[in-house]
């Protein structure tokens, strides 16, 4: 899917005073990164634009410096002139501090998005490009295009958001692009090793889970998955960030797809991986979308772990078929 270009963003940033830029819920490296990466791009090329950075890094990647504004503080002239712009998601069902959005507030909208997926909110300007493996590998090649001056803080949060989102520059969406965007970052002479060491950086509490979780699993088909339930949260002390580690299960023995079911308050987070076999049409099925080999759901019982699982095993089954014509 491709919508929109990257000029429409540049210009519709010049055109406008002050630029409000919100990352998706449950945030991760992607949005937050692009998020940074972009808005301090706007402020060191720009003096005169006012930057707000909206949401909440809700205690991920510590190890990185995310500092929000209060939105309650924001003075309603800055609302005048205003551009807002989301980042990795397709629309404000799933942005935080949305109501913010929902008001009516800013003058200009904007999108920037990887995910092949058409938003019912309409937006005055789009960049929506499914081949980037990243969103903040969008950003990366916009400040690379449009010839915008960075600075080693900039590069830190977009090669953040293109390393992790990319899967350590695994998944096959990485293209000679990606690493274009990564040469151009690491020309700015930032600590790349400082982000490795800390996104390797493992606690212990997690290595025991990682052995629970390989010594557990269940396999159906070509299917693996794990069920971390409360009660698995509470005996390993995990964060929310440490429940969702699906790729605990990446590429064991000739399995097709893995699958993480996390117990959350009133529903069980789904997350979904593959090596081949298309998962974000699964996914749809069940509240949620993605990337053809990556994606993630919402269900609200046990009972729809078993279906899920089933129509997993198909999708893998179908894929082989069709591999081995």
């Amino acid at each position: 899917m491709k919508l929109g270009t990257h000029k429409k963003i540049e210009n519709a940033i010049i055109e406008h005073e002050n630029i409000f830029i919100f990352h998706h819920i449950r945030p991760d490296g992607d949005c937050l990164g692009s998020q940074f990466g972009l808005g301090l791009a706007i402020r060191k090329r720009f003096k005169d634009k006012k930057v707000f950075f909206i949401g909440n890094a809700s205690g991920v990647l510590e190890f990185m410096n995310f500092t929000f504004i209060d939105e309650e503080e924001i003075e309603e002239k800055y609302f005048e002139n205003s551009l807002a712009i989301i980042v990795d998601t397709a629309g404000p069902e799933r942005v935080e501090k949305s109501y913010l959005l929902a008001e009516n507030k800013f003058k200009c909208t904007a999108r920037i998005d990887h995910h092949p997926v058409v938003s019912s909110f309409e937006f005055n300007h789009i960049w929506v490009d499914s081949s980037f493996v990243a969103a903040a590998e969008m950003i990366g090649y916009f400040l690379m295009k449009n010839k915008w001056e960075i600075d080693e803080e900039i590069a830190s949060y977009v090669y953040l958001g293109l390393y992790t989102d990319s899967n350590r520059f695994f998944f096959p969406s990485t293209t000679a692009r990606t690493f274009s965007v990564a040469s151009f970052l690491f020309n700015s002479g930032f600590d790349f090793n400082k982000i490795h060491l800390a996104l390797s950086k493992r606690e212990e509490n997690e290595v025991a889970f990682l052995a629970y979780v390989l010594s557990n699993y269940k396999k159906e088909g070509k299917v693996i998955y794990f069920h971390v339930t409360q009660k698995i949260r509470e005996k390993f002390n995990l964060t929310k960030e440490q429940a969702t580690s699906v790729n605990m299960l990446a590429n064991i023995g000739d399995n097709r797809v893995w699958i993480f079911f996390v117990d959350e308050e009133k529903l069980i987070r789904v997350r979904l991986r593959s090596n081949g076999p298309v998962i974000n049409t699964l996914a749809s099925k069940y509240q949620g979308g993605g990337h053809a080999l990556a994606a993630g759901a919402n269900i609200r019982n046990k009972k729809e772990i078993k279906k899920l699982v089933q129509e997993a095993v198909e999708i893998a089954e179908e894929y082989e078929k069709n591999e081995n014509r």
